[in-house]
This record gives C-alpha cells, structure tokens and sequence, in this order.
C-alpha cells in the first residue's frame, strides 16, 4: 500500500495526531481495516468545505458502486465524451505546490491536501483518476474498498 511519502516527502505530524483523535482506527493503525462506510464518513470529513481550484472552484462529491469493477463501464452514459486515465501523482501536484508567496490558508489547503491523499491511498487500492470532458471536466478519483466496493471523490475542473 503506497503512503503520502510515496509521493512527497513530507511531515503531517501536525495534522495527524488531530486525526488520529476524530479517526483512531485510520491513519495510525494500517492494519485496521475500515468498512465502506467508515471510509465514506471520513472522505466527507476530510473534503467539507475543501474546494478543487481550477478556473473555477468546485466541492467534492462522494461516489459509491457497489461490487462493481474500476474500468469505463462506470459511466456508461458518458461513453461518447473524452474520457482519460490519469495518475493520482498528476491530479494532486498542483494542489500539494508549495508556493513561496503562500499565505496561511493556501498552507491550510495543501495540508488538507496532503491529507486527503494519504486518506485515499491507506484506505482504496486499484486508485484511478478518471478525468470526462474537454473543457467543463467532471474527475472522478476512485478505487476498491476491502469489501470489494468501488468508492471515492467527484469533483470538477474549468479548463479553456
């Protein structure tokens, strides 16, 4: 199972034992296992109020199928749109870039970034990001949770 210092090297020691507090069975113990449902409660906590920046902003939205495969039979209706796969490396690098001219709430945000992603790399395997659209972009960030469901974040980007 990867970890957030697979992809940055970073410290959370700040964050972490304020999650270990709300989350005890998460972060600190990889050997618990967390039903579908816990790991859904603690992706809505970790997004509420964090927003996607892009040309415009956009919430996280929680996605849940149950039993099914991670593949592009997922959005059937979206089969004619540009649909891409891409890493979860290359969706979150914009929003863990640390700045010189950040201020204490863009620090906030890639903090909560950092968390985030550590949240869905301890807890869903098989991880995808699928990106559908051209310039109004809905991305979904999915993978397996250890009952077998398919679970994870929508959000949406603006790019012209």
């Amino acid at each position: 199972m990867r970890s957030i210092g697979d992809y940055y090297p970073i410290s959370l020691d700040l964050l972490f034992p304020i999650m270990a507090i709300i989350f005890p069975n998460c972060l600190y113990n990889k050997e618990t296992i967390m039903s579908t449902e816990e790991i859904i409660s603690l992706l809505q906590q970790t997004t509420m109020d964090l927003l996607w920046v892009s040309e415009s902003d956009y919430p996280f939205e929680i996605v849940i199928w149950r039993e099914k495969e991670i593949n592009l039979m997922l959005f059937p209706d979206r089969a004619n749109e540009d649909i891409k796969v891409i890493s979860l490396d290359d969706f979150f690098a914009p929003a863990l870039r640390v700045e010189d001219w950040y201020e204490a709430e863009e620090l906030t945000n890639v903090d909560r970034y950092k968390l985030l992603l550590e949240i869905i790399c301890s807890n869903l395997t098989e991880l995808k990001v699928f990106r559908i659209g051209s310039i109004a972009i809905d991305v979904y960030i999915v993978g397996k949770t250890s009952s077998g469901d398919t679970v994870g974040l929508k959000t949406s980007i603006v790019q012209t």
